[in-house]
């Protein structure tokens, strides 16, 4: 582990430096030629957008941790740490879809937008997760050795595989309005079975509560997806019709 380095007297938080780092990441992908005249979005409004995303991402994460560790935050009081990750995949599409309309942006739009922005915050977080040696998996002793699973790691690589697969989708034809809901469904599967190798409580009817947050999610972005392939399977339908005369 590796919860802190030093620069001379001055002590860094890895956690800290890597949510500042998925933040970078969310400019630089904002900042993408191809992505920008897609979006139609100049350079300082592409920043302010991932900006609103983080501050959404952020609040979200507080809002649920607060909720799941309702009686140790009223005993304890809140600190500013304590996050819990499903809150900023949940709640960023809806304060994202308000905010999109500042920027000019569709509803899919927003959403596909906000898609490629949480999920490259949220695997580089686990960078940190790793280094702070929170948010790890089971361990396994031997004789004379014992090994944790590395399920920051694990996620970090599911998410760099679901964010490589939105970005090579996102520009396709027919797409427009998708990258949320998949974003939620891949990632939903993705922790719903990395759950069974962290070393979190099985409290809730035998399931973490992150497999029940998984499960939500699996269920939003399928239903999002049906109701994309409904509507474009209805558009189809109304264009085959002959014209009213």
């Amino acid at each position: 582990m590796l919860p802190y380095i030093y620069i001379g007297s001055l002590k860094i938080s890895m956690y800290y430096l890597a949510m500042f780092l998925g933040y970078v990441a969310m400019v630089v992908l904002m900042l993408l030629p191809k992505r920008r005249a897609m979006y139609r979005l100049s350079k300082p409004k592409s920043v302010l957008f991932a900006t609103a995303v983080l501050i959404a991402g952020l609040l979200g994460c507080k809002i649920l941790y607060v909720i799941e560790c309702f009686k140790y935050v009223l005993k304890h009081g809140l600190t500013i740490g304590g996050f819990s990750f499903f809150g900023a995949a949940l709640l960023v599409p809806l304060l994202m879809l308000l905010v999109g309309k500042a920027f000019k942006l569709s509803p899919a739009e927003s959403l596909d937008n906000s898609a490629v922005c949480v999920v490259a915050m949220l695997g580089t977080i686990r960078i940190g997760c790793f280094c702070n040696g929170c948010c790890g998996g089971r361990i396994f002793f031997f004789k004379n050795f014992d090994i944790s699973v590395p399920t920051q790691l694990i996620e970090l690589v599911c998410d760099a595989l679901i964010l490589v697969w939105l970005l090579r989708t996102e520009s396709r034809p027919g797409n427009s309005g998708r990258l949320y809901g998949r974003f939620l469904l891949s990632y939903g599967i993705a922790r719903f079975f990395i759950e069974f190798l962290r070393s979190t409580a099985k409290d809730w009817f035998g399931l973490s509560h992150g497999q029940w947050f998984s499960l939500i999610a699996i269920i939003a972005g399928a239903v999002a997806e049906l109701i994309f392939i409904s509507r474009s399977q209805q558009n189809v339908e109304d264009s085959a019709l002959p014209p009213i005369s």
